[in-house]
């Protein structure tokens, strides 16, 4: 069986505005899919450096392979932007930025960032670019902002569990609860004999295996 973690920001402690159903979502989908629970960490206990790379940023306090790289699918719920995802508490910069992230070398296979415009397109390449992806599958996101619901981490386990490839248990989940304009988005890797287009979720269906160097990344995005 798979692993799952979960991070969520409610209470945005001045930094930005709070949100009302982000522990909502993503408890949803952390309680709903056939997974290994392992963390669920919500505002003040959920911190930016569990996304980053040792070594990299500054400080240089990433501590990813503890969390959100040992485990197979993380569920991100709360404030985004072009930029990076977007946390309550400055133990960091409060701020998971692309350049300070690398996934897949230890474990996680796929990412759903639950926030506003991060994976915008302009620049999207040179922002979740090559370094982020060494092993991981996929990110899910956003090129649009998005609403503050509470059923979408539901939904998107609920596809999964039905035996829906990842992107289109995305997809579907986004179209569920956003109106025509939002955008939904996701950035996919392949590498040298491994096509992730198909991938569905442990035990419920064809997994590739991880494309460690990656060959080409893959844009999609769609209205909801």
């Amino acid at each position: 069986m798979g692993t799952v973690g979960i991070e969520w920001v409610q209470q945005y402690n001045g930094l930005q505005g709070n949100l009302s159903n982000t522990k909502a979502q993503a408890e949803g989908f952390y309680n709903t899919l056939s997974a290994t629970r392992r963390f669920n960490w919500g505002d003040d206990l959920a911190w930016d450096q569990d996304f980053e790379q040792s070594g990299e940023g500054s400080p240089a306090a990433g501590t990813d392979t503890t969390w959100a790289d040992d485990v197979d699918f993380v569920f991100f719920s709360g404030h985004g932007s072009p930029s990076g995802f977007l946390f309550g508490t400055r133990l960091d910069d409060a701020v998971a930025r692309p350049g300070d992230i690398t996934w897949g070398d230890r474990d996680l296979e796929w990412i759903a960032l639950d926030a506003c415009n991060v994976l915008e397109r302009d620049g999207v390449f040179d922002r979740w670019g090559w370094p982020v992806f060494n092993g991981l599958h996929y990110i899910l996101g956003f090129h649009t902002t998005t609403g503050d619901e509470p059923d979408r981490g539901r939904l998107l386990a609920q596809y999964l569990n039905a035996g829906w490839t990842v992107r289109e248990a995305w997809i579907r989940c986004c179209q569920d609860t956003e109106g025509p304009d939002t955008s939904w988005a996701y950035l996919r890797a392949d590498a040298a004999g491994v096509n992730t287009y198909t991938d569905h979720w442990w035990g419920k269906g064809s997994v590739s295996s991880d494309p460690r160097n990656p060959t080409t990344l893959f844009y999609a995005r769609g209205t909801c």
